[in-house]
């Protein structure tokens, strides 16, 4: 599937976990579920992806296969953000 570029605005929530080191539970498009700590984004081959630690090992998710993001640090600036909707 071509990659899709997300919304700037929602960029700036990924950008505040990664800045921040956010705790965060990711919901993909798929349905998984992965918990880790935000490290910083790169771009690839005109991708964008969010490079998260979880345990010990880096994942590189790409952002437009994240449903949404949950910020689970007390005292967050934000709560959760829908990135995209899941299919129906």
């Amino acid at each position: 599937m071509p990659y899709q570029p997300i919304d700037c605005r929602l960029y700036d929530y990924i950008e505040i976990a990664c800045m921040r080191h956010y705790d965060l539970q990711i919901k993909l498009l798929s349905g998984e579920n992965i918990i880790g700590q935000a490290q910083t984004t790169r771009v690839a081959q005109k991708e964008e992806f969010l490079l998260i630690k979880v345990n010990s090992t880096i994942q590189e998710i790409r952002l437009d296969k994240i449903s949404t993001l949950k910020a689970l640090n007390n005292g967050a600036e934000f709560e959760k953000v829908t990135i995209a909707s899941l299919p129906e």
